[in-house]
């Protein structure tokens, strides 16, 4: 039973060690092309994959579906959008940091559409996941915020927006047309822009691979884990789990030689993942409700 309950949350910590690998495909990917058109190529390619896959189910559904799949795939846009040009003004880690802060937007949305509080221990989790992001990705001092440090921000509240919406719509009916439509409207929102910045993709095996990468797993396969597996658990937990990102992508910088080693940077993710750990496990520690009844409350209404 124990394992039955926890299944969920190990398939999002997955979800976040394949993002992970996502940073040092991007960073390839932008050597050869534009942000753009690589947003724009993963998500044609999966809408296109998804349509083919779920092809009796996607498109065959009631309008509030597809203004659903409409809605996440406008927020997913909004979020990588906003990061992107938010990296104009501010530096890599600061973006990084900012992103995360997600960890305390999305408990703040549920509170103000479900009137819920998560529990003492995602919030407790959240509070250290923060504080080893802060060490992880070692962001400069804040008092000199700027015009970027804002745009992020806006970022990671569209990111959990996001994840409430995939929280409250996703389900075992509706989880298909719904990777499908946000997927196809990324794509439709992003090429507009990728056009715009004029389209060149040379014939690189390094860019391939790496889109390969940040579209098959990165896009595709989290996808349809997300969708399965995020409304089985509560968008608070799923906002901490998601928080180790940062610790997998470090982990694949420091193994492919991108980024050096750093004692600050192993000592923040120890603390994210004890957050993490702490925001799924605290309440063992304790004579309290069991699981179960603790991640009911948490769950929205349906």
């Amino acid at each position: 039973m124990r394992k039955a309950l926890y299944r969920p949350e190990t398939m999002l910590v997955l979800c976040t060690v394949i993002w992970g690998g996502t940073f040092p495909a991007v960073k390839v990917a932008l050597s050869f092309t534009t942000p753009w058109i690589i947003v724009a190529f993963r998500f044609a390619v999966a809408g296109i994959i998804f349509a083919v896959l779920y092809r009796r189910a996607a498109f065959r559904v009631a309008p509030v579906i597809w203004l659903r799949g409409a809605i996440l795939g406008f927020f997913f846009f909004i979020g990588f959008t906003l990061q992107s040009m938010g990296l104009e003004y501010t530096t890599t880690s600061r973006s990084a940091f900012i992103t995360e802060l997600l960890v305390l937007f999305t408990p703040i949305l549920y509170f103000i559409l479900y009137r819920r509080l998560p529990s003492r221990y995602t919030l407790a989790g959240a509070v250290l996941v923060l504080a080893g992001l802060y060490y992880l990705t070692s962001p400069e001092g804040f008092m000199d915020w700027n015009y970027g440090d804002w745009l992020t921000l806006a970022c990671a509240a569209a990111f959990s927006a996001y994840i409430i919406g995939v929280g409250a719509w996703s389900n075992a009916e509706t989880r298909r047309p719904l990777a499908t439509l946000q997927s196809l409207t990324v794509a439709f929102l992003a090429l507009p822009m990728a056009f715009g910045k004029g389209v060149y993709v040379p014939p690189a095996l390094d860019l391939w691979l790496a889109l390969l990468y940040l579209t098959l797993p990165g896009t595709v396969f989290v996808i349809m884990l997300q969708m399965r597996f995020q409304p089985l658990t509560t968008p608070s937990r799923a906002g901490v789990i998601f928080a180790l990102e940062p610790v997998f992508a470090t982990a694949y910088a420091f193994l492919l030689a991108l980024e050096p080693f750093s004692n600050r940077g192993v000592f923040g993710a120890v603390i994210v993942t004890a957050g993490v750990v702490w925001s799924e496990a605290g309440h063992l520690f304790f004579l309290s409700a069991p699981h179960s009844s603790q991640s009911q409350k948490e769950l929205p209404p349906d």
